[in-house]
């Protein structure tokens, strides 16, 4: 039992989201082959990680993020993507700039603005939803609006809860998809190298053992803007250890998330079950979530689940590097 999910990485072209989108159906492709049910690609896939260039760009770099549900129409620049999802019964958790359906080009105030997401299709080809980056990073502020919920996909009998790039720096994110049941946390992200390079090798592990969950990194790969991101797209073991890695060049790694591990690792690490909620006033009750389903999935099962939403405002420090 458990699902396959291939970790995609490849060099976006600066600004070309044909060029890109074309590369992300040669990786579902790739993930098909590999026997992965899941494809992800890195933060901002569509354009390149460049939040300067999304903006200067408006609607040019901006993907319409098509009603969920709905399999994109034959003009959309989404099309090919959606067939190629169809062809190979494949998820897809694609990293673009989204407007929300009747933006495109609105301008107006932070709410209106874009969001540095991930776009999730179905293996039907149909959009089912999408997760919004809750933690901007420095100069994103002055693009993207920021998220407001947690979203995670369930597949196969496992939930992976998403995450993009900075959220990976705040336990309390990965707690709480923890606490809503979340077997695996999925990272989409765009990691450069220098100074701060070490924290890629800190966060990940941190958080799987933490919470006894796999930890999964689609990473950026290449040279854009000044930066060079480095790949070695990953994931980790939900005690903590590396599991598989790819280098700095293109291609998909694939990791079978098993819901039976992370018991296992659970009842021998109960870090949430002990966790000494009296003394440390932490979080306990199950957040607010929004689980993306399959279409079919979907039509028998309510796809939101709400308790209680987490508090607290993004960080709001302004760094050169993640």
């Amino acid at each position: 039992m458990g699902l396959t999910v291939a970790l995609g990485q490849a060099r976006s072209v600066p600004g070309d989201l044909a060029a890109n989108l074309a590369t992300a159906v040669r990786l579902v492709r790739e993930a098909s082959a590999a026997g992965a049910r899941l494809l992800a690609l890195p933060e901002l896939f569509t354009c390149g990680y460049d939040p300067a260039a999304v903006a200067a760009a408006g609607p040019g770099l901006l993907l319409a993020a098509p009603p969920p549900g709905t399999v994109p129409a034959d003009g959309s620049p989404l099309a090919p993507l959606a067939r190629a999802a169809a062809g190979t019964g494949m998820w897809v958790v694609l990293g673009a700039a989204l407007t929300a359906p009747g933006d495109e080009g609105s301008g107006g105030p932070a709410e209106r603005r874009p969001a540095n997401a991930v776009l999730v299709l179905d293996p039907a080809g149909a959009v089912r939803g999408r997760y919004a980056k809750a933690h901007l990073w420095g100069p994103e502020r002055d693009v993207f609006a920021p998220g407001g919920e947690l979203v995670a996909v369930e597949a196969d009998g496992v939930r992976i809860g998403l995450g993009i790039c900075y959220d990976a720096g705040f336990p309390e994110f990965a707690r709480a998809h923890r606490r809503a049941g979340a077997h695996a946390l999925l990272y989409c992200s765009a990691f450069a190298e220098g100074a701060t390079e070490h924290r890629y090798d800190v966060y990940h592990p941190a958080r799987a053992v933490e919470n006894g969950v796999y930890t999964l990194v689609s990473n950026a790969v290449g040279d854009l803007a000044g930066e060079r991101y480095f790949g070695r797209s990953g994931a980790w073991h939900p005690d903590g250890r590396p599991l598989t890695a790819l280098g700095a060049g293109d291609g998909v790694r694939v990791v079978t998330v098993a819901p039976e591990e992370t018991a296992r690792v659970r009842a021998g690490l109960p870090y949430l079950d002990e966790l000494r909620a009296d003394l440390l006033g932490a979080a306990t009750a199950t957040p607010s979530l929004t689980v993306l389903r399959s279409s079919a999935a979907a039509s028998a099962t309510p796809s939101r689940t709400t308790v209680h939403r987490p508090t607290g405002a993004p960080h709001a420090a302004r760094l050169p590097r993640r």
